[in-house]
């Protein structure tokens, strides 16, 4: 545990971390005028976030990683200094980081550079800003590496592509470099042979190998569409939830794809989703949205009719369509679309039916998933204790525990 109690990033993670400042430090030596980014910790590795003027190509990778390594082989202790957030800022304007810059101006105002952070009720800042230097490397950064560059374990750099500034198409687009990282050459040689592995099974090659879908850009991207041979399997998948699910009382319904956008900001939706696909209407001047969810619909057929609490649990499904519009960087085959199929489903009931239902859902989920040997995985998460969510905290209170349970 470190000095704050917040347990210490593993060596793993310190590795990676440091990797990526090295890249950074790489990418300087080579290119000289770069404006940095971020470099954080990811799967399996690391990236950094680079704005120069010379386009780095994939042809350049193997130039960067001979150069991390002559970084590497020096061994440079990483040394860390802590200032106060006025000379931080002072810090980063001399060194010409206007990104860095930005991130100080988050922690004064915000104590943090996560740009979903928001001041805590008890009005408390971070006060202080780290920077890490290695050689004639100095960077922004809270920390978590290893002792020296010397003990970073095996990498390789993979790829580059492009990325928006904070995911932000706003602001300018950056050079975005892959790598990945482990402790051993063992460990990192078996990870690219998977990697190689899974590229044959891609589903993208086998999509068009198989003719199940493809895409056109005259339809638009993130918008696929299933042949007929691709229709069978979509069907068949469709029909197999369904059975299961009308195996636990769950109702067949059907919603449209559009709805006036009252109906998301009645639900509280319109503001939580800003990937909103918009229409209006020529005939009557409505504003429409392409539904990026399918709950406000179900619930209204819940409210067409009075209900009992004799007449619960009352279950909807449905197989459908929900649109969001995902930025086109983060567009991936089927696995990242502006148009993504659900077999959703509702239930209305009472607080002390929670578990029952809840227990039947997660039945059928692994059911199904155990049908096609895939391995299955959850993950609780929980409201935290900031404004802005619908309903009694009781309830949810109530309801979280019951799920946990």
């Amino acid at each position: 545990m470190g000095e704050n109690g917040k347990k210490q990033p593993d060596e793993l993670y310190r590795q990676r971390h440091s990797l990526a400042h090295i890249l950074a430090y790489a990418v300087q030596d080579i290119y000289g005028d770069v404006k940095f980014g971020v470099g954080p910790v990811i799967e399996n590795g690391f990236y950094y976030d680079f704005d120069l003027k010379k386009r780095i190509s994939e042809d350049d990778l193997a130039k960067i990683e001979k150069r991390m390594r002559e970084i590497i082989k020096k061994d440079y202790k990483f040394e860390r200094e802590e200032v106060g957030l006025a000379e931080a800022k002072n810090k980063v304007k001399q060194l010409g980081q206007p990104y860095k810059e930005e991130l100080v101006n988050d922690i004064i105002t915000k104590g943090s550079t996560d740009i979903y952070a928001e001041e805590d009720g008890a009005g408390n800042k971070a006060d202080k800003a780290s920077f890490y230097t290695i050689g004639g490397f100095t960077d922004l950064c809270r920390g978590g590496h290893s002792t020296s560059t010397g003990k970073v374990g095996a990498f390789k750099l993979t790829k580059v592509s492009g990325a928006y500034w904070r995911g932000d198409e706003k602001n300018p687009q950056m050079q975005r470099v892959y790598g990945v990282a482990f402790k051993s050459k063992e460990e990192l040689d078996k990870h690219l042979k998977m990697v190689e592995e899974a590229k044959k099974r891609d589903h993208r090659k086998l999509g068009q190998e198989l003719d199940l879908f493809t895409f056109s850009d005259l339809v638009g991207t993130g918008l696929p569409l299933f042949t007929p041979r691709g229709t069978v399997i979509r069907s068949e998948l469709a029909k197999f939830s369904e059975e299961l699910q009308a195996e636990q009382g769950y109702m067949k319904v059907h919603i449209p794809h559009i709805a006036k956008v009252d109906l998301y900001k009645t639900s509280g939706h319109y503001d939580k989703f800003p990937e909103k696909l918009t229409v209006k209407s020529h005939e009557s001047n409505t504003e429409f949205m392409m539904k990026p969810m399918n709950c406000p619909h179900h619930i209204q057929i819940f409210a067409s009719s009075p209900r009992s609490y004799r007449d619960l649990p009352v279950r909807y499904m449905e197989t459908t369509v929900i649109y969001r519009d995902e930025k086109a960087g983060e567009l991936h085959g089927l696995s990242r679309v502006r148009a993504a199929t659900q077999d959703d489903g509702h239930v209305f009931c009472r607080p002390q039916d929670i578990e029952v239902e809840f227990t039947a859902i997660m039945n059928m989920i692994k059911q199904m998933y155990s049908v096609f040997d895939m391995r299955f995985k959850a993950r609780l998460s929980f409201r935290d204790d900031s404004d802005g969510y619908l309903g009694d905290p009781q309830l949810w209170k109530q309801a979280q525990t019951t799920l946990e349970k």
